[in-house]
């Protein structure tokens, strides 16, 4: 693997070595004697901690944007819910899911909470595979997009409680979809296999 990696991406082997290593404190590789390392498989269990987590530092993160947004961010936060109005009405999932992306990094930026940003983004990371396939299970956008909205009126209507309030609702809901497309992974699975 190590030596695939050097040729593809034309770089040495102790950069791909120190890479992996990199990966593997961040828990998005694992290494495994004798064999090399590979992509870590992350659990629905772990996915829903994670998601308690991000959870937590991202209200400390909607409270400050809705204390300290401006009027121009107000035009570009509301500018973003009317994008992402368009996406869900599309069923376009991946402008969609990239427009939720600049929502959250803007009010992360409103914040003004470095350090919040630096750890919502490890977290995010760490369970980005889980996160696109939720995205892409079928009317999810649509299930999504009021809840987006809300946060964002929130934000907008400087509103701390209420921000905080639609973005544990929003994060309910994710967790309620991924343990649903988490079980209905199992089943089939357990279909194919009978």
């Amino acid at each position: 693997m190590e030596a695939d990696l050097c040729d593809r991406l034309g770089v040495s082997r102790g950069t791909v070595r120190a890479a992996l290593l990199d990966l593997t404190h961040e828990g998005l590789v694992e290494r495994i004697a004798n064999r090399g390392a590979r992509v870590r498989d992350i659990s629905v269990e772990e996915v829903l901690q994670l998601t308690d987590v991000s959870l937590a530092v991202e209200c400390l993160c909607v409270v400050l944007a809705a204390e300290r947004i401006t009027a121009p961010e107000i035009i570009q936060l509301r500018a973003l819910g009317e994008e992402l109005k368009v996406r869900a009405a599309l069923n376009d999932v991946i402008a969609f899911g990239r427009t939720t992306r600049r929502i959250f990094n803007l009010y992360l930026s409103i914040s003004g909470q470095l350090v919040a940003q630096e750890l919502l983004e490890r977290l995010h990371e760490r369970n980005a595979g889980h996160r696109s396939r939720l995205l892409c299970r079928p009317g999810r956008a649509q299930v999504a997009l009021p809840q987006w909205l809300a946060v964002i009126d929130a934000i907008c209507r400087r509103d701390p409680d209420a921000a905080q309030a639609a973005l544990r609702a929003l994060a309910t809901s994710v967790k309620e979809a991924m343990v649903a497309q988490s079980q209905e992974a199992s089943g089939a699975r357990a279909t194919a296999r009978a």
